[in-house]
């Protein structure tokens, strides 16, 4: 039994991004490096665990890197196609974001996080902006953009294992 989500994500994002988001952004997709800043807070669910006893006062902790959440290119496992996602800029102003990836629960944290920013800076083509889909499913759960929000309906998250949506 597998345990991936495929999510496909088709929108427009307004011009109204800072430079720091843009590059989180970027580092998201596989366009660039890590950023010494993480606005939009993909450092927000960081893993951080002693080396050493913890109840020891010396003992030092160690925080694992954040992980790019579509960054992978190549086959996709479990759900067929490719792994794509590409940011392109949007004449005269903002930006095009296409991301068909897949998606495991334990990164759902990091997931939200995203598209949560994701909602607050849509310029459309709305509401419906993608879904998310249970790898050995044919059941598609939407993804809509309201009221500068992206969510799934209701209904939908409470049949979606794993996910909790706003």
């Amino acid at each position: 039994m597998g345990d991936l989500y495929e999510l496909t994500l088709c929108l427009d994002l307004t011009a109204a991004i800072t430079d720091d988001e843009l590059a989180e952004l970027r580092w998201h997709l596989g366009q660039g490096p890590l950023p010494e800043r993480l606005p939009i807070g993909s450092d927000q669910y960081a893993v951080t665990y002693p080396l050493g006893d913890p109840d020891d006062p010396a003992c030092e902790w160690i925080t694992d890197d954040p992980e790019p959440l579509f960054a992978r290119r190549g086959p996709a496992w479990q759900v067929g196609g490719a792994l794509v996602a590409e940011l392109v800029r949007r004449e005269p102003a903002g930006w095009a974001l296409t991301v068909r990836h897949t998606v495991h629960p334990d990164q759902f944290y990091w997931v939200r996080t995203l598209l949560g920013w994701l909602g607050r800076h849509s310029a459309g083509p709305g509401p419906f902006v993608g879904y998310l889909r249970f790898s050995e499913s044919t059941r598609i759960d939407p993804l809509l953009v309201e009221d500068g929000r992206l969510r799934m309906p209701a209904d939908v998250v409470a049949h979606t294992p794993y996910w909790q949506g706003d």
